[in-house]
């Protein structure tokens, strides 16, 4: 088949001019606005959730309102996300990861959703290792899939391979955007604008923030997506290609180093609005991207979309239901963290892998315990 044309480079957007500080300032603006935004629809997602369960709410009904509601916090979140990687302010970890690996679990977190949409991915995945900072290569990995899942109509194909020169890894997304029948000519080279969204603005940064080439070629129906890892670990074993990340600007390397964990996400169960306030201000030194869910169902609908990179939950929130959750999660992702938030209390305990499988901390002492403990599970999963 052959491939649409003309390729095109992952563009970075527009940024207000000035100097870099106006650009640090205006990031900071979008990352505001977009925990203004979500907060609002977190808690109209918790309304609805709480009409459903009263039965004032048909589910019929119910239905279109969430959707549109959880889409327009995936907005908020996409913006946040975008403040993050714009503002130069991500500490990297660069390690060895199978890609090959890490790309089929991210595949089966998302094979329900595609379901939903009626679609499917369909891999076809050679192995290969890469150095690149494991948490980053996550989000990158859920943001393709989110992006292509949501632009698709027919199956998603992916492919994993080697380019013979220079030997890099190359991962290939292929997907129809268009049904063929409905355009003239489907192997025209023709913009897809309604792919440019925010998820694909998160791509892009994404990838450009880890020091990968990105592009992408439309044509009338379908659009095929690039991405080539400039260090990686040759077929043979031998070592790495030799291309090093750029340094990082002094600027850049100490708000790093006083925003540990800048760029990872924390997911936080906790209905009561006093209670998340504590939280926020506990670990708004830590440069997480940091979301709420009023329930564990919410919980639950968020982490269909997409796994943050820990969760922490309120003791009162604990059952069933939560058990569920957990169980789900670590059968995809068997070293997932979970942090649980004791109602009083100075405690601070560490998960050990064996006898004592999750983190607690205590809520009279949050703005230590929490902090270390978010450090420590997170150090551990992502090699910070």
């Amino acid at each position: 088949m052959d491939h649409p044309e003309p390729a095109r480079p992952a563009e970075a957007p527009p940024t207000a001019a000035g100097s870099t500080a106006d650009a640090v300032a205006w990031s900071r603006v979008l990352g505001d606005a977009g925990a203004e935004i979500a907060g609002p629809l977190t808690r109209v997602a918790a309304r609805l959730e709480a009409l459903l369960q009263a039965g004032r709410l048909e589910a019929h009904d119910a239905a279109p309102l969430r959707e549109a509601v959880e889409e327009a916090r995936a907005a908020a979140m996409a913006t946040q996300q975008l403040a993050r990687l714009a503002g130069g302010k991500l500490r990297q970890s660069h390690e060895r990861v199978d890609l090959t690996t890490l790309l089929g679990e991210v595949l089966q977190q998302h094979a329900g959703v595609l379901a939903a949409r009626g679609l499917n991915a369909r891999a076809q995945l050679k192995p290969a290792e890469v150095l690149v900072d494991p948490s980053l290569l996550f989000g990158l990995l859920h943001t393709l899939l989110d992006w292509a899942g949501r632009g698709a109509c027919a199956p998603i194909q992916l492919t994993l391979d080697h380019q013979a020169w220079p030997p890099h890894a190359l991962l290939s997304c292929r997907f129809a955007h268009c049904p063929p029948d409905r355009v003239p000519d489907p192997a025209a080279p023709h913009p897809a604008p309604a792919l440019d969204t925010l998820r694909w603005r998160v791509l892009q940064q994404t990838a450009r923030a880890m020091g990968l080439r990105m592009d992408r070629a439309d044509t009338a129906s379908q659009t095929l997506l690039t991405i080539e890892f400039p260090r990686t670990v040759n077929a043979q074993g031998q070592g790495v290609s030799a291309v090093e990340p750029e340094p990082l600007p002094p600027a850049a390397m100490h708000a790093s180093s006083t925003r540990p964990l800048a760029g990872a996400s924390l997911l936080v169960i906790e209905p009561r609005r006093d209670r998340r306030m504590q939280v926020r201000e506990a670990v708004q030194h830590l440069g997480l991207i940091l979301d709420f869910a009023g329930s564990v169902e919410e919980a639950r609908d968020f982490c269909h979309g997409g796994l943050p990179h820990t969760i922490a939950y309120a003791a009162l929130v604990r059952g069933l239901r939560l058990d569920i959750l957990k169980s789900e999660i670590l059968t995809s992702v068997p070293d997932f963290p979970f942090i649980e938030i004791e109602e009083q209390g100075t405690v601070l305990e560490i998960s050990d892998g064996a006898g004592r499988p999750i983190a607690k901390v205590g809520r009279d002492a949050l703005a230590r315990t929490l902090p270390a403990a978010l450090v420590h599970e997170l150090g551990k999963r992502l090699g910070g």
